[in-house]
Parts: C-alpha cells; structure tokens; sequence
C-alpha cells in the first residue's frame, strides 16, 4: 500500500461481514425514518424532529468511525501512519491585556435596527401559504417576556402586591385576588364581633336567579351553588364604565331579563352549578387540563382523522371556561370567582409567546382555535375592567390574529397563510370584537376581508345559508349559525344584513334541527343560540323562533346536565375538548339572556317590528 492509497474505501473492504450487514440495516432504517418524518410524523413539533434526527446522526457517525477503526487495525494501519504528511501543530502565545486598561477598548455597538432587520427577514411573505414541511419545520416561537405584562396575581410569600413597574402605564391597585373598593375597605384581621352570628341570620334570603349584593362573600355565593342557588356578580366597582353590551350582566334586575328572555330560576342554577364545577376544575397554574377531563379523544368526527385534537388546547380550552365565568359578570376584580379568573387570565400570560401567539402547546388542528379563544377571553375581561395589566397581551394577541388573516381570503385556518374556514372565522371575529370594546383599533381593511368572506361562503336561494369552506357546494347548520351571528357583529344589525328572504333562509334551516337529547352539538348550539337570540330583534318571525328554539334548548340542557354541574363529553365534538368545553359551552347558553345586549341598531329595528320599544325584554 503506497502513500497515496485512500484509507476508508480500503477499510469499507476489509471492514467484517458482520459490520457491513450492521451499515445495511441502519441505511435501510435511515430511509424508513425519513419516510416516516414526511409522512405519519409529518406534524409532529419541529423540536421533537431535530432531536430525533440529531440523534440519529450521532448514530450514523458513531457506526461510520467504528467501522473503520476496525478495518484499519485489520489493514495494520496504526495511529499516526494514515496517508498523506504528518500535521504539524505549534503553540502561539498572545499577549493578554491587563484588565486596568479594559476599559479603554472601543466596543462597536450593533446597529439599532438589527434586531428588526433579522425579524423583517425571517417573516413570512403575506400571502403565500405555508407548506405542510414548512409548517411542520418551523421552530418553536419562544414565550412573550418582551410583553411585560406584570403578573395578575400576587405571590403567596409576598404581603405587598407585585411590583408594577414594568406595566405600560402606571397600577396602583391591590393584587387582583384581592377584592377592595373604597367603600368597603378591608377589615383587620380579628375576632367576629358577637353579634355577627345573628346579623347574619338576620340577613334576608336571596331569591333564586337574583344577583347577590355586593356584600355577599365568595363563601355565600359557592354555597348558593352547592345547594342549587342561583349566583352571580355584583356590579362592577371600577371607575371606567362597562361598554353597554356588556351591561345587562351586572343589570340590577338581571332575573328580570332573565325571564323575559325565556330563562328561568332552573336555567340559572344551572349557570351556577357549572361555574362551580368549572372552578372545582381548575388546576394550580391557573389553568383547565383538557386531558384530565376527557379531551383529546379521537372519534373521527365527520370521517376524519384530527389526531386527537383537543388533548393539548390548554389555552383554548382556559379560555372557554374563563368566558363562562365573564358571561355571568364574573371578573378578576369582582364576584365570588375572582380568584379563579385573575388566575386563569395570569396562565394565559405566562404562556404567550412573543409574537402574541396565545396557541400554547396546541397542535396542529388546534392551534388557531386555541389562539382565538384564548384571546376572546383576554380581551373581555379587558373590555369589562379596563385593568391596563391586560393591555399588553390583548394588543399583542390582537395584533397575531390580523397577521395570520389570510391577505386575499380574508379567513383564518390551521396555519398563518391558509386560506379560511368558517368554524376558525367566527372565533377570530368574536376575539377583535371584544378587543374593539377594550379600545383596541381594527384596521377596516380586516373587516372588509371579513365581509368578503361570508360573501364567498354564502349559499341559498336568498344567500341566508353557508358552507365550512368556499369551493364547497353543500350549506351546513354549525355554518349557517355561525356565519349569521358573524355577519351581525359585523354590520351591528340583528338581520346580519341580510335581507328578509335571507335572513327567513337561514332561521328555517336552524330551526329544523332544534336541540334535543338525540344528537348533542353544542359547538352548533352555542352558535345558534346567540344568533337566534340577536336575530329576534329583527322580525316576529325571528321572534317566534327565538321562543322555539330557548324552549327546546333549555329543556335539552337542562335534562342533560351531570348532578356534579358539568354536561358529559360523549357529543359531538365532546371527545376533542372535554367535559371543560362542553361545560362552558352548555353554561354560555344559558347565559344568553344578559352575556350581550342587543346593539342600539337591534333595539330599534325591534322597535319599529313590534310597535313597543324594548318590548322584547
């Protein structure tokens, strides 16, 4: 063997018939792992396929350097005699600075745009849609510290609230699980005095379905849940003033509305029971555990394979039970469950990534529900206090939602850059809303890719029905529900826009399917109930089927609620998201007689159909 003979083809020959068959089983494995990657794996998280393909590498090389330690010792090759010169390596001292003249070093600081410069090209190009390799590659976006939002709630260890300076605008007020207003200032800690105990029973008992007053203590309110009482919140104590459609949740004479609207006494123990079942739920770090109550749960809803969405929406499924707790006129600054939600709201801060992203750990068919719901409750809580605590992360959320609209569809999908569905359409409609009556601007441009959308979805004779998605033929019930009530949160008006032929369209679709034991679809309910109970205003017609579809719907939930509060999971859509989902959806029903106001437009044309004003109340 000469100088010159190259080393590893000679050691792949001389390598044992053992080693070659070893090289043979991992390249075929190589190529099974990589099929697999792009196929069966293909959505896993992009962390998960670094590792495994890193890995695997290690593996490889780790195979290829011992095979051919083995053939060259077969080929008498020692350390040091491979072909080619000998290499030399030589020691080179420097000369240390002293660390006195540190200082006067000139360091050259980065440009001040560098850090916007590396995001402006690691942006993706709006309106090119994602590929499935590309979405599945993309690294994980890192957690929203840049957000410094402050915390919601007070460490236990700490007796003074958090330290607010990193707050846009300044905070001064108590931890957020800590109730005070001026008017009732805490009392010291001390021994009840001893009359306290017939004060109390001389307190007059609460009606059922009647606000407790704002002397009520969360003890009072979660026994009145307990024992089937109704419960809910008082009026808010904060300066800033309620936007007027939320204002009938803290109405003080909410029972009033309550049966006016076609509720009942029955209707709102149920509200409470679930509320308190939502609360029993809720985990340590602030959060509801899908998996812990039934999610992720894979039933081929509609013949396709979700990979048991639902087991990871933490954010989305948090959001839902915290938008159960706010329909009733439950805060973090008001209400027996303020604790609950401050809570619930600081989870959903700590786990928001940088760019606004409220998805959390949701995978693929989740990730923009989770986003959305998560966001919808932010930016209610936000709306209903005003606490500038929330600001940073309603504008942050906001800001991800308008960045993933789809720039010429104008809807939402799985993946930024996807062009739109309806089911993802009408949470991202709902969660800009709430942001817009916490102050935040949307830009019109989004409301008229919006409109373009339930433009392109419509379906019917008069244009009342839609479909899921807009090359689809076939109109759908949960579609049709979702894209009227999209369309009056759009135009503010009760009809949705629609004209009489279309607006009769899509309520006699609705109403052929009403709710009922047989098939529960609460996701289409949830819908439905809040477009039919804001279309009422809009004709008798829509009125009488209003009253149709409350009295078949009351009757359902209530039959169908578990003695512990909660509504089962063995639904439609209940084995993705859990007993969570259907419990706050089921709740959020039933809260539909005060959780929104009609708009003044849908009071009106109420009015001039009825010949009474407000009558419908």
């Amino acid at each position: 063997m000469t100088a010159a003979t190259p080393l590893l083809p000679l050691a792949w020959l001389n390598a044992p018939i053992t080693w070659l068959l070893v090289g043979v089983g991992l390249s075929l494995a190589t190529i099974g792992l990589v099929s697999l990657l792009r196929t069966r794996w293909r959505y896993v998280k992009a962390w998960k396929k670094c590792a495994l393909l890193s890995f695997w590498v290690h593996v490889l090389l780790a195979y290829v350097a011992t095979v051919i330690q083995v053939a060259s010792a077969g080929l008498g090759v020692g350390p040091g005699e491979g072909p080619g010169p000998p290499i030399e390596v030589a020691l080179v001292t420097t000369e240390i600075t002293p660390l006195d003249e540190v200082s006067s070093l000139v360091v050259e600081e980065p440009a001040a745009d560098a850090a916007s410069e590396s995001r402006e090209e690691a942006k993706p190009v709006a309106g090119e849609p994602a590929t499935d390799d590309e979405a599945a590659e993309a690294p994980p976006t890192e957690t929203a510290a840049p957000l410094e939002a402050p915390e919601l709630l007070a460490e236990p260890e700490i007796a003074e609230p958090p330290s607010l300076e990193a707050a846009p605008e300044p905070f001064d007020e108590p931890a957020l699980d800590e109730v005070v207003t001026e008017e009732s200032p805490p009392a010291p800690a001390s021994e009840p005095p001893p009359d306290a105990a017939a004060d109390e029973a001389a307190k007059p008992e609460q009606q059922p379905g009647e606000p407790p007053s704002q002397a009520s203590s969360a003890a009072t309110a979660r026994e009145g849940a307990a024992d089937g009482s109704a419960s809910s919140a008082s009026a808010p104590t904060n300066a800033a003033p309620v936007p007027e459609e939320y204002a009938d949740r803290f109405a003080s004479n909410r029972s009033q509305l309550v049966v006016g609207g076609g509720g009942n006494a029955n209707t709102e123990r149920a509200v409470a029971a679930a509320l308190a079942w939502l609360a029993a739920a809720q985990e340590e770090d602030g959060r509801w555990n899908p998996q812990r109550h039934g999610a992720g749960q894979e039933r081929y809803t509609l013949g396709q394979d979700r990979g048991g969405a639902g087991a990871k929406a933490d954010t989305g499924i948090s959001g839902l039970a915290l938008l159960a707790f706010l329909g009733a006129g439950h805060s973090h600054r008001e209400g027996p469950y303020s604790t609950e939600v401050a809570r619930g709201l600081d989870y959903l801060r700590r786990v928001q990534k940088s760019n606004g992203n409220l998805s959390g750990d949701a995978e693929l068919f989740a990730q923009t529900y989770c986003h959305s719901m998560a966001s919808f409750a932010v930016g209610e809580a936000y709306a209903l206090t005003k606490d500038k605590r929330l600001d940073p992360i309603v504008r942050a959320a906001t800001a991800y939602s308008l960045a993933i609209q789809h720039p010429t569809d104008g809807g939402w999908r799985y993946r930024p850059g996807d062009t739109g569905d309806t089911s993802q359409l009408g949470w991202q409609v709902m969660a800009l809303k709430s942001g817009e009556l916490a102050g935040l601007a949307v830009p019109d441009a989004t409301w008229t890719r919006v409109d373009r959308f339930l433009r392109r979805v419509s379906r019917g004779q008069a244009g009342g029905l839609a479909v899921y998605r807009p090359e689809e033929a076939l109109p759908s019930r949960p579609m049709t529900a979702e894209a009227l009530y999209c369309r009056q949160l759009v135009t503010g008006r009760a009809d949705g826009g629609l004209s009489p032929a279309g607006l009769n369209e899509a309520v006699d679709m609705l109403l052929k399917q009403p709710p009922s034991l047989g098939e529960i679809n609460l996701y289409y309910w949830y819908y439905a109930t809040l477009a039919l109970h804001r279309a009422q205003a809009a004709s008798p017609q829509a009125a009488d089927a209003w009253r149709q579809w409350n009295e078949a719907l009351t009757a359902t939930l209530l039959a169908s609620q578990n003695e512990d509060g909660s509504w089962p999971q063995t639904c439609i859509w209940g084995g993705y998201g859990g007993r969570v989902y259907t419990t706050a959806l089921a709740a959020m029903c039933l809260e539909v007689y005060y959780r929104y106001a009609p708009s003044d437009a849908a009071q009106e044309e109420q009015s001039i159909a009825t010949g009474a004003h407000h009558s419908w109340r």
